[in-house]
């Protein structure tokens, strides 16, 4: 039996010292029982060191910075299930973001744990901050009591007050369960080995460009003659300086002969540390960002996002789910669905916030189309919901929703259609938007006929001059703001311009903007009264835990104090009195006040 425990005691020690060398790099450093840095004779590179430091009786634990990919919570709470309870929900989190994660009591008492986890993205570990910054915010607790760590004591490190090891439960199958994508990732932060430093660094060839001289003022003179700005972030404006170089067409060559004339002050770091480092630090992260910015503008423009997302994602719907809605839905889908299209196309197409009153504010309709809309199109699979509305969030939040890419059809041809979303409908006309999205996606002249007949109206075969008014007067709409025109044989196409806002739209555009504001300050502000009646609320039942806890405490010592006899009762208070006589005066106040305060709480508790 001792032999088994002792075999499972080297089995977890061995996964902690593997653990501890997949989560951990430098720098590292020992601290004392006090939680002091300990000075030592030369930077530690690796584990060993420290422990080896530990070993000789020189410090007290060590601690180590986190690797990239690797983030850290200590909770340092009062109550046990307090801390408990927070734990559970950064856990929680964490399995959401498809994260390896093991937990430990971190020492000191009761309340205080280590959650350490390993993300694959930084998307993720950002999304985890934040949900640690949430229930921080959201439970009233400080930065001490949740606290975000990049330095962390390792799992085979000692607290530095027991001195004890106490590894995690379950350490060797978590060991075990890590991913082979966690055993995978970069170690950025960690000792590089002597290879990898002598490893010739290749600059890479940016986009060719078109050299053109720098014109001889700041640039130059900023190079000779670096300000304040430089010395701040040396590394930064030799950044932005090769980007500069690079747009000016210079290649890795010619811009290194810049970088090595002595004159230019404003590349001394770069000289001082050579062509290899210059390169990795500076020429390569410049090409990559200039490359990555070529077009940006195009990229960005309303009909670009026309063509990659709205324009497909609108004839996909009416190909796939129009024959089963009826002709308002249509028109008040297509509608809402070119700014949800617009706005995924500038945000991105995955879990992305959509605030209800956005919506509004970009296509006038009222929130109970909007609502409406928006289950019609979940129901349907053009939008997943991906997450809802938690009042604990905040103000800034809402339901996220992601694109179904499926739905996109790239098969239509597209014509390029103005920004139409941010306008205001004109009130005497709902099916503008339908017919100017039908004009893009049949780029050829058309009738009023044919645009009834592909806007969505009920099916006719020769539809009557009644049933012809609807589509006139959104017609008359798009001619009111240039964004269509009729030809010399009557037909209807694109002026490919964009839309002329009237001083009537104007206005109502502006009027429901304020209404809106209006309506997210007294949000903003009930959500804060609520907030901080669940703080006093949670303040209260924290209050009364702590005195049920004084009196349980209180009733252990009496218990205690009534099974001594009367000798060692008279030893205990002739020892407590010396103990008492030895403190200074402010000591001694103190402690009067800390036993008149926890005999009030055990009385309050006890009544309870």
């Amino acid at each position: 039996m001792g032999e088994d425990s002792a075999t499972a005691e080297e089995r977890a020690r061995l996964a902690a010292l593997l653990l501890d060398d997949l989560l951990f790099a430098a720098p590292v450093f020992c601290i004392d029982s006090g939680n002091s840095k300990v000075v030592t004779d030369r930077p530690l590179s690796f584990l060993s060191e420290a422990a080896e430091l530990v070993r000789a009786g020189k410090a007290a634990s060590y601690v180590a910075t986190l690797r990239e990919s690797v983030v850290a919570v200590d909770i340092d709470g009062d109550d046990d299930d307090w801390s408990t309870s927070a734990l559970e929900h950064l856990t929680d989190r964490a399995e959401e973001l498809g994260a390896w994660y093991l937990t430990r009591r971190s020492g000191g008492g009761a309340g205080r744990w280590h959650l350490i986890a390993v993300l694959p993205t930084q998307a993720a570990r950002d999304a985890l901050k934040l949900t640690v910054d949430t229930v921080r915010t959201h439970w009233g607790a400080t930065a001490r009591q949740i606290d975000w760590r990049r330095t962390l004591r390792p799992l085979s490190a000692p607290h530095r007050k027991s001195g004890r090891v106490e590894l995690p439960e379950f350490i060797e199958m978590a060991k075990n369960t890590l991913p082979a994508w966690a055993e995978n990732l970069p170690r950025h932060g960690g000792i590089r080995r002597r290879g990898a430093v002598l490893q010739k660094e290749t600059p890479v060839t940016p986009w060719r460009r078109s050299f053109s001289s720098i014109p001889s003022g700041e640039f130059w003179e900023r190079l000779r003659n670096p300000g304040a700005d430089y010395y701040g972030d040396r590394s930064l404006s030799e950044l932005l300086s090769t980007a500069r170089l690079i747009i000016a067409g210079y290649d890795g060559e010619t811009a290194w002969k810049v970088v090595d004339d002595v004159r230019h002050r404003g590349f001394a770091r770069a000289r001082q540390r050579g062509h290899r480092w210059w390169v990795k630090h500076c020429w390569n992260p410049a090409a990559e960002y200039v490359d990555s910015q070529r077009g940006s503008r195009t990229k960005n423009s309303p009909a670009d996002r026309w063509k990659r997302v709205v324009g497909p994602l609108l004839a996909g719907v009416r190909e796939l789910h129009w024959g089963g809605w009826t002709v308002a839905m249509r028109h008040s889908a297509e509608k809402t669905l070119g700014a949800i299209g617009d706005r995924m196309a500038r945000q991105g197409l995955g879990c992305r916030p959509l605030p209800q009153r956005d919506v509004e504010e970009e296509t006038v309709q009222s929130r109970n189309t909007i609502s409406k809309v928006l289950r019609q199109l979940v129901d349907d699979g053009v939008l997943v919901k991906t997450r809802e509305y938690d009042q604990a969030s905040g103000t800034e939040a809402s339901d996220e929703f992601s694109l179904n890419l499926l739905t996109l059809d790239f098969r239509a041809e597209l014509k390029k259609l103005s920004h139409l979303v941010v306008t205001p409908p004109p009130p005497r006309s709902r099916s503008w938007y339908t017919l100017a999205v039908t004009l893009a996606l049949h780029p050829r002249p058309l009738t009023v006929p044919e645009l009834y007949h592909l806007s969505g109206y009920t099916p006719c075969p020769k539809p009557t001059r009644a049933q012809l008014t609807n589509v006139e007067t959104g017609l008359e709409a798009l001619l009111e703001l240039r964004v269509a025109r009729r030809t010399e044989q009557g037909e209807w196409e694109l002026t490919g311009q964009a839309a002329r806002e009237t001083p009537s739209m104007k206005k109502r555009k502006e009027a429901t903007a304020a209404r809106i504001e209006n309506e997210r300050r007294a949000f903003r502000s009930a959500w804060k009264a609520t907030r901080e009646k669940l703080h006093r609320r949670w303040e209260e039942q924290r209050e009364k835990a702590l005195q049920r806890r004084a009196a349980s405490d209180q009733k252990r010592r009496d218990g205690w104090w009534s099974s001594l006899s009367a000798e060692q009762r008279k030893s205990r208070r002739e020892e407590w009195q010396a103990r008492f006589r030895a403190l200074t005066p402010a000591q001694q106040k103190a402690r009067v006040v800390e036993l008149r305060d926890r005999r009030y709480l055990a009385e309050l508790g006890a009544a309870a």
